[in-house]
């Protein structure tokens, strides 16, 4: 017996082979619908949709023409040449879909007009009518509803669509959603009033009344480098803040992919910074964790409108009262907070610090204090300036974050001491963030008119940065 072998197909292809291969090369892959428009009109089927863009009108140049035999002649000739257009993102699932309103006589979703020129958010079984809400067009179907996600909350998904989650923290939550009506977008914080595990529960520092008071005060915030709340949800279980949504990512991610940033973009963010932190210091308010993770950017550029965020560490303070928690992230924490267990209080001079610390990091791209031993480091206020990099920033800078990271909170600058420095009195990059805080030139300039008095002799500041330069320690905590 011989096994047997295959032989080779020696037949020539026959003419519908090759012509069903070339019509399979020929046509285009159609991409995944993401939904549908389930037509109310006579004589339209149910239409898939998966192009970026649908367009619904009477002109021939849209995806879906309308004529008399679909509409009573009374009511097609009140239809616009394009009437609505759909559009998604189809590079991201979680988008929204939008429709857009181009007609004359509207378009209208569940009853309401969306009006000329202007857009809204469509979303599951959404009714479309077109020229009055009598005429009852589509239902478009999502077909991504259904699909699982964590936030369950009707009122939520009424208002918002719900769209990728951004960010994530040991109490809640971070997703970027979108104004159904608006078409916003928005970060929506979910924060947890009560910790899901026994351990996080214990060192929660707010109770849900304290939650919800602190919320409140900061729905009141209105400064142009300082997150504006735009709602809040309250649920027995957690907390929903929808808040301004920052393209640029956060000043963190910003510094390590630039290594460090150059001394005019560090000024620029660090007078934004300082501007904060006066009109919060001015209503009470401590933030006590602020670090380069809680500074938002809107967006990519070197001159960017930056704001401060993430109050869940804040104190509501009156003038002269003292706090005695300690919280905050440590490598940028003050060192009396660290001696509040030992000396009972610390103030709001603690953000100076921290000021310090996240200038420090974004013009060397590292921390002045790391390490195990970085507590003591800061309880001492010992750090250096070694890095070649710091070759090339001004003594005037460096002279600066000597003054803020200075031991006795006493001696440490004022906030208004801080934007009356020799530094920030620089008259280009003061216009350029007075243009993107869109506050007038005069209150931008109040606060950098004068030179501060120093504490500190020159000679004295001269001799802490040569020491600093050079010290024989050749390393840096990298951010």
């Amino acid at each position: 017996m011989f096994e047997s072998e295959e032989l080779p197909d020696t037949q020539p292809a026959t003419q519908s082979d090759m012509l069903q291969d070339a019509l399979m090369e020929s046509q285009p892959i159609k991409p995944p619908s993401y939904g549908s428009l389930q037509s109310k009109l006579a004589n339209i089927e149910t239409i898939e949709l998966y192009q970026h863009e649908f367009k619904v009108g009477r002109e021939n140049i849209c995806d879906l023409v309308l004529r008399e035999i679909h509409l009573p002649s009374s009511k097609f000739s009140c239809v616009s040449k394009l009437h609505f257009t759909v559009k998604k993102d189809l590079n991201d699932v979680t988008s929204p879909t939008y429709i857009y309103d181009h007609s004359v006589n509207g378009t209208f979703v569940n009853n309401e007009l969306i009006g000329q020129n202007k857009c809204r958010i469509l979303k599951h079984e959404d009714i479309i009518s077109i020229v009055n809400v009598g005429i009852r067009a589509f239902v478009y179907h999502d077909l991504r509803h259904g699909i699982s996600t964590e936030i369950k909350e009707t009122e939520l998904l009424k208002r918002y669509h719900i769209s990728r989650q951004i960010g994530c923290g040991a109490f809640g939550t971070v997703h970027l959603v979108y104004d159904i009506v608006s078409c916003q977008p928005y970060a929506m914080k979910q924060v947890l009033k009560y910790p899901l595990n026994e351990r996080s529960r214990q060192s929660f520092l707010n109770d849900a009344q304290r939650v919800m008071n602190e919320v409140n005060i900061m729905k009141n915030l209105n400064h142009p480098c300082v997150i504006k709340m735009h709602d809040i949800v309250d649920k027995p279980e957690s907390v929903y803040m929808v808040l301004e949504y920052m393209r640029g990512g956060d000043l963190l991610t910003r510094i390590m992919e630039k290594n460090y940033l150059p001394e005019r973009t560090a000024k620029l963010f660090f007078l934004q910074m300082c501007r904060a932190v006066k009109y919060l210091h001015g209503h009470g308010i401590t933030h006590r964790d602020l670090k380069p993770d809680n500074i938002l950017l809107q967006d990519n550029g070197e001159d960017t409108l930056l704001k401060v965020t993430d109050f869940g560490l804040s104190k509501f303070v009156s003038k002269n009262s003292v706090m005695r928690t300690v919280c905050g992230t440590s490598l940028y924490v003050a060192p009396e907070v660290f001696k509040s267990k030992e000396f009972g209080s610390y103030t709001p001079k603690v953000d100076i610090w921290s000021l310090g610390v996240v200038l420090y990091a974004m013009l060397s791209g590292s921390l002045p204090f790391f390490g195990s031993s970085a507590v003591e480091q800061i309880k001492s206020g010992k750090f250096y300036m070694q890095q070649s990099v710091w070759e090339t920033v001004t003594p005037l800078v460096k002279e600066l974050i000597v003054q803020i990271l200075c031991v006795n909170p006493t001696e440490r600058p004022s906030i208004n001491k801080l934007l009356r420095s020799s530094w920030l009195r620089d008259s280009e990059v003061v216009r350029t963030a007075k243009g993107l805080m869109k506050v007038p030139l005069a209150m931008a300039m109040s606060a950098v008119t004068t030179v501060e008095p120093r504490r500190n002799t020159a000679s004295d500041v001269k001799n802490n940065i040569a020491a600093s330069c050079n010290s024989p320690r050749s390393k840096r905590k990298r951010l």
